[in-house]
C-alpha cells in the first residue's frame, strides 16, 4: 500500500481502487506546520511573492517525501503555476513518479476519458474496479450531503468544523471508513434537532479555501450570521452520485468555467435562503479575475477577502466585514 499524493482533487477512485491510499497535499499543508512548509518552500527556491499554497505543496513534500510513491499534479483546471511546480517536483524528487493530469477547458468528454485512462493504466486497474470503488464512495458521499442539508437547516456546529470535514472529502483523510464514521456522528447529532436561532443570518462561502485561520469564527462569533454554504468545498463532494466517472469529474465545476459556479451558486443562495455572499481569493492567483463577474452576476451581495499566509484576520479586513456585515443586517432588518 503506497501513498498517492496530489496537488488538487482528482478522481481518487483510481488511487483507493489500486490499494493505495490518496494524500491531498493541500489538506496536509494546511492542518499540519503552513508557516514551516512555506519557509521550506522559499528555501528550495520558491519566490516570497508566489502564492503561498504552491510554496507550500512544495515545502510539505519535502517533509513526506520518503513516503510517497507518486504524485499526481493537475496541470490544466487549476493553478497555471502547477506547471513550474511539477518541474521543481522532478528535480528534487527523481525516484518518485510525477503523472500530469488534465482537465479539458473544454469539458471535452474523449480528452478527459484519455486522462481518466491513463490513470487505470499507471495504476493497472480497469474500469470494473474503479466502479466498484466508485460505489463505495458514493455511499459516502450521500451521507456527506445528507450532513451538509442538516447543517444548513440547524446551524448548531461551527462553520471551521463544517468546512474541514466538506474539504477532507478530497482524499477522505486517508481513511474513507474512518471518515465515514465521524459522519455518522454528525449526522446523528445534527438529526432531529430543530434549535437553530432564526434570528440569525445565513450567508454562504465561495472561492478556494481560505488560508485565514480564523475567518469562520470571525465572522460567526461577531455577527449574528452563521455560514450555511461552502462552494468549492462542496463540489470536492462530489453529490451528483448517480453519473459514471466520466460525467461525475464532467460535472465537478471547480476545473472549468466560472459561469457554471455562478449558476450553481445562484441556485444555492435560493434554496439555502443564502442573504450574502464572502468570496474569498488568493493573493497572486489568477482565479482573483472572476471576482469581476462573480460582483456582477451573482444578485446578491458579495465582499470579497483576500488572504495571503495562514494568519488571523488582521484589523483592516475586519473593518471591512463589520461594514458590510452591518449593512446586510440593516438591509434584511436582521
Amino acid at each position: 500500500m503506497k501513498t498517492i499524493a496530489f496537488t488538487t482533487t482528482i478522481p481518487q477512485e483510481y488511487i483507493w481502487a489500486s490499494g493505495n491510499i490518496p494524500l491531498d497535499l493541500n489538506n496536509y499543508f494546511i492542518t499540519k506546520t503552513p508557516h514551516d512548509f512555506i519557509k521550506n518552500g522559499e528555501k528550495m527556491g520558491m519566490p516570497r511573492n508566489t502564492c503561498s499554497w504552491i510554496k507550500g505543496l512544495l515545502g510539505a513534500m519535502e517533509e513526506i517525501k520518503d513516503t510517497v510513491s507518486a504524485i499526481i499534479a493537475v496541470t490544466e483546471g487549476d493553478c497555471s503555476n502547477n506547471h513550474s511546480l511539477i518541474n521543481l517536483y522532478q528535480y528534487y524528487y527523481p525516484k518518485i513518479d510525477i503523472i500530469s493530469f488534465s482537465y479539458p477547458t473544454d469539458k471535452n468528454p474523449e480528452k478527459l476519458q484519455i486522462e481518466l485512462d491513463k490513470l487505470g493504466r499507471y495504476f493497472g486497474i480497469n474500469h470494473t474496479e474503479v466502479n466498484h470503488t466508485k460505489a463505495s464512495l458514493d455511499a459516502i458521499r450521500l451521507k456527506i450531503k445528507q450532513f451538509d442539508t442538516l447543517q444548513s437547516n440547524n446551524h448548531v456546529l461551527p462553520a471551521t468544523l463544517i468546512q474541514q470535514k466538506l474539504v477532507a472529502s478530497s482524499d477522505f483523510n486517508g481513511n474513507y471508513k474512518q471518515y465515514e464514521l465521524e459522519i455518522d456522528a454528525h449526522i446523528k447529532e445534527l438529526s432531529g434537532l430543530n434549535n437553530r436561532d432564526q434570528h440569525r443570518l445565513k450567508i454562504g462561502c465561495m472561492g478556494v479555501p481560505t488560508i485565514i485561520t480564523d475567518l469562520f469564527d470571525y465572522l460567526e462569533g461577531s455577527f449574528p450570521i452563521d455560514i450555511t454554504f461552502f462552494e468549492v468545498e462542496q463540489d470536492f463532494c462530489m453529490y451528483d452520485t448517480n453519473k459514471s466517472i466520466l460525467e461525475q469529474y464532467l460535472h465537478f465545476k471547480y476545473p472549468y468555467d466560472i459561469f457554471t459556479r455562478i449558476n450553481h451558486i445562484k441556485k444555492e443562495i435560493k434554496s439555502r435562503g443564502l442573504k450574502a455572499i464572502i468570496h474569498y481569493t488568493q493573493s497572486f492567483c489568477h482565479r482573483q479575475i472572476d471576482d469581476i463577474l462573480i460582483h456582477k452576476l451573482l444578485g446578491v451581495p458579495v465582499l470579497t477577502i483576500e488572504g495571503e499566509a495562514p494568519d488571523p484576520l488582521d484589523m483592516r479586513t475586519k473593518n471591512r466585514i463589520e461594514c458590510f456585515m452591518e449593512n446586510i443586517i440593516d438591509i434584511t432588518g436582521g
